[in-house]
């Protein structure tokens, strides 16, 4: 089935300082040069220090950050770059082997669909080769599915969708095309996605019900704040990584949209509303509370069950 899984209790409890980095909230006008190149700076060092290597990572700022220069001298002949925040929320960065990028995580109200962007929307109506689906939250308001954008479709066999069907799928390259038509999305892992390009994204027959994207069946769905949602999508996020280790057996969709679906076992809805109320309240709480609520919340849930069989 079409989803990113939460696996039972894998793994055991890491160093949460090197897993978990400090929280830096910043405001529109903020000057953050000096923690931007403090990081990079640390990063470069780092990398030298595992790799005995000296090539540098090059750097990229992402949403709500700008890059402005300045004069500094009276005759302009030295330049001056500083790094501002154009949005309220808090500075993130991710590393790669070629790249370290900086963006601001906001909670805005509206959400902009963007390239390659995950989202959970809701099938509409068919058109022709299409399937025209909503997208909760978002300043289109719907997008158009081709009947066959699913792994291994064709117009003969293919997965048959009808109205108020939730599909996780992607923002299609071809989005960015007009801004004036709506915009396309599709079911399909597109190239450089898959495993190792893209954090384990499998690609995989519609049929099979084991893909990234696709039909999501049974389970329930929820709105989050999009500032939840990106957190939710950052990795090593501490209230999926708290649940994924408390043993309960779930699967997770995530939409930038502000839309998420979780599915439990059938028989026991109260880990969905568990899982539902603890992504909810991490929202307000430090990691070390946010690993005691899920932990709290699990025993009770636990108790209530076996209080009934």
């Amino acid at each position: 089935m079409a989803k990113e899984e939460q696996k039972l209790g894998e793994g055991s409890s890491q160093n949460s300082n090197s897993q978990f980095p400090e929280i830096i909230t910043v405001l529109p006008g903020d000057d953050v040069t000096e923690i931007i190149n403090n990081l990079v700076h640390s990063s470069k060092k780092s990398s030298n220090t595992k790799t005995n290597t000296s090539k540098e990572r090059t750097t990229k700022l992402g949403n709500g950050l700008r890059l402005i220069e300045q004069d500094e001298n009276e005759n302009n002949t030295i330049k001056k770059y500083i790094f501002t925040a154009t949005l309220a929320g808090r500075l993130q960065h991710r590393i790669t082997s070629k790249a370290i990028t900086f963006h601001i995580l906001a909670n805005t109200k509206r959400y902009f669909p963007q390239r390659n962007d995950r989202i959970v929307a809701t099938i509409d109506e068919r058109i022709g080769d299409y399937y025209r689906v909503t997208i909760p939250h978002a300043s289109t308001g719907s997008a158009l599915l081709p009947i066959t954008a699913f792994e291994g479709a064709t117009k003969r066999n293919r997965p048959m969708l009808n109205h108020g069907d939730l599909v996780y799928c992607r923002i299609d390259s071809e989005t960015e095309q007009s801004r004036v038509m709506e915009p396309f999305v599709s079911c399909c892992v597109r190239p450089g996605e898959i495993s190792s390009g893209g954090g384990g994204l499998s690609k995989k027959d519609w049929m099979t019900d084991e893909g990234t994207y696709g039909q999501l069946k049974g389970g329930c769905t929820a709105s989050i704040s999009l500032g939840l949602a990106q957190e939710l999508l950052l990795p090593h996020n501490v209230v999926l990584d708290a649940l994924g280790r408390s043993s309960i057996p779930f699967e997770i969709c995530i939409g930038v949209n502000g839309m998420i679906w979780v599915k439990t076992k059938e028989d026991q809805p109260e880990y969905t509303i568990l899982i539902l109320n603890a992504i909810e309240n991490s929202q307000v709480m430090t990691e070390a509370q946010v690993r005691g609520m899920v932990k709290a919340l699990v025993k009770t849930v636990r108790s209530s069950i076996d209080s009934q069989d």
